[in-house]
């Protein structure tokens, strides 16, 4: 480093420490980025504890079954507890297991979809469509609002920080009358504008990564297996979009326009990529792929047999779904015993065969619009940073759609678990606990080439303005 270039930095050095403001600013980020890390931190902390609180009500509800078979039955509460453990006809839509999607250790800093979907479901095994689409309440204002996370402050709020530190600095020499005394030095305009805005690059870029490694290291420990990459694209990302916004400051600055210019092209610019862009995007992809969750409504209505006590009706039903499940048709007391509850297992299962053709369209649109939308990521790498931190933290969209895609899977280890003793009469022994159907879902191999992919076009998109506006930023300025 030259003795040119280390006495522009003490002088900017100077100049930062004696502006107060802009030393208030950075405080005001930072105590931002402490509440951003606590605001995550205590939504997915209740998340946990709803999490610990099911899965503690399954395990009681389970010892209490597997406990009936050791148990002296001594009151009629013992004996029901024993009917619903051992006999099938009730046990099939009794017996709960919890299907659930933990958060990441990540997720407190980019909370994503998950105050939007359900992270857990309990699933007996009635009607798979009417347990997934019976939604939990929800606070639509907080929906509405969003979350202050680190992502929302980093996403949103650093790039502000950004244009409030360097939208000044060619035309502020230029105003003050200054620009004249820079010419006549052996350093180039150019070179002074990259020192400055090095500079201030290091300065909050560094308050980024210092607010993330913060974050990283509260939320979990960066250095396990499966924290070590999320932890290096997370701070790999905030330093390339950082980059971009101080490419993009340097492009505006080499317009060589006033303070005014340069302000309000920067405001534009935060505003088209933050706020028009994605609501330009969020427009045509509701026109393109149009939901409708009126069908969907109507699938959690409960329903039932139209008269119970009608054997031919419910002889009927039986046939129908057995029709669907030949392997459950072989009892020889298939039609004497347990009518009603063969009737209603195999009600319930129709019904979601029937309307499987409504529920896979829907989920074949909501999949489209995501597909459609991703393809337009490059337009605004804000947005496209916004979807690398939840893809970081497992918490956007596709992690979700797997979860219910998992779902079906479980369900339908859950019926043939219960139906196949239903249907053969076979009551349920303590050692069928041992087997006792289990939630699995697979990990998505394809998330690191989507986080790196998306990683590359911030970095493509930072280069591109930084190369324009180092073009346009030429030796000689004309004062």
């Amino acid at each position: 480093m030259n003795r040119q270039i280390q006495t522009l930095i003490r002088y900017e050095w100077k100049t930062f420490v004696r502006n107060k403001f802009q030393l208030l600013l950075l405080v005001i980020t930072f105590l931002f980025g402490l509440y951003a890390i606590y605001y995550g931190q205590s939504e997915i902390n209740a998340q946990r504890e709803t999490i610990n609180a099911v899965t503690a009500l399954e395990t009681e509800e389970f010892s209490q079954y597997k406990g009936s078979f050791t148990t002296e039955m001594e009151n009629q509460t013992q004996e029901q507890t024993h009917d619903i453990a051992s006999r099938p006809e009730y046990a099939w839509y009794r017996h709960g297991y919890h299907a659930i999607l933990p958060p990441h250790d990540y997720a407190p800093l980019a909370i994503g979809q998950r105050d939007l979907f359900r992270y857990y479901y309990r699933l007996t095994g009635t009607s798979l469509h009417y347990q997934l689409f019976e939604n939990e309440l929800a606070n639509p204002v907080n929906l509405l609002a969003g979350n202050f996370d680190l992502s929302f402050l980093l996403v949103y709020l650093f790039p502000l920080l950004i244009i409030a530190f360097c939208y000044g600095l060619f035309s502020s020499e230029k105003e003050s009358g200054t620009l004249a005394l820079l010419q006549i030095q052996a350093v180039s305009i150019r070179k002074i504008m990259l020192v400055r805005l090095a500079f201030y690059f290091v300065l909050i870029t560094g308050l980024a990564i210092f607010i993330s490694l913060l974050g990283l290291c509260l939320s979990g420990n960066p250095f396990t297996e499966e924290n070590f990459l999320p932890s290096i694209a997370w701070v790999i990302g905030t330093t390339l979009y950082c980059a971009f916004w101080f490419g993009l400051l340097f492009l505006i600055i080499s317009f060589k326009k006033g303070s005014a210019f340069n302000a309000i092209s920067a405001a534009g610019c935060w505003l088209l990529l933050l706020i028009v862009v994605p609501a330009v995007l969020n427009v045509i992809v509701t026109v393109k792929y149009p939901l409708s969750s009126a069908t969907l409504a109507g699938l959690t209505r409960r329903t039932g047999l139209e008269n119970e006590d009608d054997e031919e009706e419910s002889k009927e039903v039986i046939m129908e779904f057995l029709a669907h499940k030949p392997e459950l048709a072989g009892s020889d007391s298939l039609m004497k015993n347990n009518m009603l509850p063969k009737a209603y297992a195999a009600f319930t299962t129709l019904k979601d065969i029937n309307s499987q053709q409504e529920v896979d369209h829907y989920n074949d649109k909501v999949a489209k619009r995501n597909q459609w939308t991703s393809q337009f990521l490059w337009l605004s790498p804000a947005v496209n940073m916004q979807e690398i931190l939840a893809e970081i933290t497992q918490t956007d969209l596709n992690t979700f759609l797997d979860f219910q895609n998992a779902l079906a899977d479980f369900h339908g280890k859950i019926t043939d678990f219960y139906f196949t003793r239903l249907f053969w009469d076979r009551p349920i022994l303590l050692e069928d606990y041992e087997q006792l159907p289990v939630f699995e879902m697979s990990e998505d191999l394809n998330r690191g080439n989507i986080i790196w992919f998306g990683l590359g076009k911030i970095l493509i998109a930072a280069g591109l303005v930084f190369l324009v506006g180092f073009f346009r930023m030429r030796k000689g300025v004309k004062q």
